[in-house]
């Protein structure tokens, strides 16, 4: 019971982290280099030590996010070990995925550092890099943010799938990931990210998040009542 209880506060704390800090790492620290007018090509170069920060907040998040495969993994290994691995494989493809879209990141802040640098750049040669940078970023970055939907919807499957969490809760769940994943993957297709069906995911980690710090633990089977 006492392991249970450590693992439940473990993973309130790591959702509490990703709710937190996640959007300072993809919106505050870099909104003022990518979005303010002429783009990054002019304004990552003043905001270096933001985009810096960024990349290595986004990391750190993404290692709490396979933390969350770490902190389940005695838990979920009681009840299927396929799927405790399946969940720590998707955590460190998070990783990966994050040091991936990151070093494109950087990889803007470079260019714009070269751009600034010049002086007198060729504005069309810059102006074509900057399409190819920004676009490997940006395919980069919503693929992460598939694998990390990913990640909460396998967690919230094995939740309900073992009862370790009262079930219309963790069904919420897999739901609230599914339909952040659609909204992600709406720009694969030529769309939009379609934000509203990102919002119930923010709320079902709330809700599991407020669960967790108010029982003792995970359900087990002598203390499911159906």
């Amino acid at each position: 019971m006492a392991d249970l209880k450590l693992a439940a506060r473990w993973l309130a704390a790591l959702l509490l982290a990703q709710m937190v800090f996640g959007p300072i790492a993809n919106f505050a620290l870099v909104d003022d280099a990518t979005q303010a007018a002429g783009g990054f090509l002019v304004n990552a170069a003043p905001h270096a030590a933001s985009l810096a920060t960024a990349a290595l907040l986004a990391l750190a998040l993404s290692v709490a996010s396979a933390g969350i495969a770490i902190v389940l993994w005695p838990v979920l290994r009681a009840h299927s070990e396929r799927m405790a691995l399946a969940l720590a494989v998707l955590g460190g493809a998070g990783i990966a995925l994050s040091g991936f879209e990151n070093a494109g990141l950087l990889s803007m802040l470079s260019l714009s550092q070269a751009y600034v640098a010049a002086g007198a750049p060729d504005g069309a040669l810059y102006e074509a890099l900057r399409e190819v940078v920004r676009a490997q970023r940006n395919w980069a970055h919503l693929i992460h943010i598939l694998a990390g939907g990913g990640i909460l919807l396998a967690m919230y499957a094995a939740l309900f799938r073992f009862s370790l969490a009262p079930r219309w809760l963790a069904g919420f769940g897999v739901l609230a990931a599914a339909l952040q994943m659609i909204a992600v993957a709406e720009p694969l297709y030529g769309g939009w990210v379609f934000f509203p069906l990102v919002l119930p995911l923010g709320i079902a980690n709330l809700l599991l998040v407020g669960w967790l710090l108010w029982k003792p633990g995970f359900r087990t089977a002598e203390t499911t009542t159906g």
